[in-house]
């Protein structure tokens, strides 16, 4: 699960601040973060040196490794990324001052926005007799850039959080009744045996278990592991929606219809080790036009007909890109290929078709890409479409463009990023799909930020979504 989770405690010497954060670290190496650990520990920790302040140390951590999906799971005090950590420290200051319920037993709030993250916060009481009130004041959160995701995932969350709050406070309460057997902590103050002004105790000290960071280490790891397993978005290349199960080497009959330059392509294609290097939108934009591109990927999520014609060599991959502006359940529009002209006047929105099968010309309802004979030049690719893209294009296709022109994207990062702007698209036609009133879907689209310039994909994608 691509998020972070921290414990937060507010001191009554320094304030709120985080004390342990555990993140997933894939591509990232420990050495080069503990190298620069040190460096990245701001001031302000490096004064509060309380030890209800302090974890594991400002140079020390603890980490896993899933060897099955080769993910490693790092925990320290402070988050060896500067970004993150800033985020984990504004989200921390929130979880125990204003985002906060009065449940002694622990509520759950979610706040936060798309510039500092999304957070479920859990805020829970620890026992303990030296501290102002009997209790110091914890919360655990969890960070994360996908608003839906954690929402969808809240109620496996929040089950396993209570948990962890339940198993510290349980501890912390034995230390509380030991205590106490040794004399009140009122009659102690006032008897001037007990310090009226303490030093705040760690965590250690509260619950008894020297080990508690290892513990909560080995909570928040698979904690991590197991909400991306509870909830995750596949995308599914097995068999494709325009062909039949393949059993064998060898094509079936019914795929005779597809003729022998593409086949070994689409076998090609279904054998990937993984389908989301094959290609991505920027193979398209490297093609055409940039309003040429702009007007394709318009009229390919608003359900304007597309006809790719030329050489299957090169129009499979093109299509294969376009593919990748749909959700899954809508890949059945896809015609890759065809071999009748009878694909054109059926269902299918996206279809490739060659050279010898006469198309229907352009028009505001028919958008043409024609690829012709390879050029020294480059003008090989003729687009024709007689339509107007409008003013304000849709909120999905505003994402895409931007992602599209992000340069620090890689092809691999780009096809997953689409991929989760289509789905979270996908997630509101349906919830919209689900609203039993004209009133209702209307508080919905507000609700879900849904915009006039969103419905021409609305009302396209609607139709074969439920």
């Amino acid at each position: 699960m691509n998020a972070v989770i921290a414990l937060c405690h507010f001191c009554e010497a320094h304030g709120p601040s985080a004390i342990f954060c555990t993140q997933t670290l894939r591509d990232t190496k420990l050495e080069d973060l503990y190298l620069n650990g040190p460096q990245n520990a701001s001031t302000e920790h490096v004064h509060k040196q309380c030890p209800a302040c302090n974890s594991v140390g400002l140079t020390n951590g603890l980490y896993s490794k899933d060897n099955e999906s080769g993910a490693t799971f790092l925990s320290t005090q402070i988050s060896p990324l500067p970004d993150v950590a800033t985020l984990v420290k504004q989200a921390a200051v929130r979880s125990l001052s204003c985002e906060i319920t009065q449940s002694k037993d622990g509520g759950f709030v979610f706040f936060g926005d798309t510039s500092r993250g999304h957070v479920l916060s859990h805020t829970f009481q620890v026992s303990d007799v030296q501290a102002r009130g009997f209790y110091q004041l914890f919360s655990i959160i969890i960070l994360m850039k996908d608003k839906y995701f954690l929402l969808n995932t809240k109620p496996f969350l929040a089950e396993h959080l209570r948990r962890i709050s339940l198993e510290t406070q349980n501890s912390a309460k034995r230390i509380k009744e030991e205590e106490e057997l040794k004399g009140s902590p009122r009659q102690r103050r006032l008897s001037g045996s007990q310090p009226l002004v303490q030093t705040p105790r760690s965590l250690v000290e509260l619950t008894g278990e020297e080990n508690i960071f290892a513990i909560l280490h080995t909570h928040f790891s698979w904690l991590l592991l197991a909400g991306s397993r509870f909830l995750t978005e596949h995308v599914t290349f097995g068999n494709l929606p325009w062909l039949p199960p393949q059993s064998t080497s060898h094509p079936p009959q019914q795929r005779l219809t597809y003729n022998i330059t593409t086949l070994p392509m689409i076998q090609k294609y279904e054998t990937l080790d993984d389908p989301e290097e094959f290609y991505s939108l920027i193979h398209i934009k490297q093609l055409l036009k940039k309003t040429e591109f702009i007007s394709l990927c318009y009229c390919a999520l608003t359900g304007v007909k597309i006809i790719v014609r030329g050489d299957a060599r090169r129009t499979f991959y093109f299509m294969m890109c376009l593919k990748k502006l749909l959700p899954d359940q809508m890949h059945t529009l896809i015609r890759v290929d065809a071999q009748h002209q009878h694909s054109i006047s059926a269902d299918y929105k996206i279809i490739s078709i060659s050279n010898e099968i006469a198309v229907p010309i352009a028009s505001a309802s028919v958008f043409r890409v024609d690829f012709l004979p390879e050029t020294d030049d480059g003008n090989d690719i003729l687009v024709k479409w007689p339509g107007t893209v409008p003013n304000k294009l849709p909120d999905l296709l505003v994402k895409l463009l931007k992602a599209v022109n992000e340069t620090r994207f890689t092809e691999l990062v780009l096809n997953r990023h689409t991929k989760v702007l289509v789905e979270e698209w996908k997630n509101k036609v349906i919830c919209l799909n689900h609203a039993k009133s004209t009133n209702g879907q209307n508080k919905l689209k507000r609700v879900l930020g849904v915009q006039p310039q969103d419905q021409a994909l609305i009302n396209y994608w609607s139709a074969h979504l439920h």
